[in-house]
């Protein structure tokens, strides 16, 4: 027969260790940023980065392209205020409005800072950029 007191012990500590599991800050595993309009483009919209457990990141973004129906999307090294031209990461271009695309790093390293997602008029007119979003904590 079990000892009562000990039964309660270990009752205790269960319930101790699930409670402490249960409220340990978990890593964020999405992470949503809204771009803002440059160059009065008029698209707007968000970016949803999602961390696909295997060291990679699936970055969907959604916009309303106000005319632009197929913009190059990159994450570059910088911020939106003083952008890198070299993208780190080249992205599926925005097409009507939306793009998805995985690229090889955890989540946490493309929001630890310098980096920010751009998106640019056309293929034709990379040099003006519609949207931006700096990835920052």
């Amino acid at each position: 027969m079990v000892n009562p007191q000990l039964r309660a012990i270990q009752l205790a500590a269960v319930v101790g260790l699930t409670l402490s599991a249960a409220c340990s800050p978990q890593p964020a595993t999405e992470r949503t940023v809204q771009l803002e309009t440059l160059n009065d483009s008029g698209v707007t919209g968000t970016a949803t980065l999602t961390d696909l457990g295997d060291g990679s990141t699936r970055i969907v973004i959604d916009v309303e392209p106000a005319g632009h129906p197929d913009m190059p999307a990159h994450v570059h090294p910088g911020t939106c205020a003083d952008l890198t031209p070299q993208p780190r990461y080249p992205l599926q271009n925005v097409v009507d409005g939306h793009s998805d695309t995985p690229v090889p790093v955890p989540l946490d390293e493309l929001f630890a800072g310098g980096l920010a997602l751009n998106l640019h008029a056309s293929n034709e007119d990379m040099g003006t950029y519609t949207a931006c979003a700096d990835l920052t904590n």
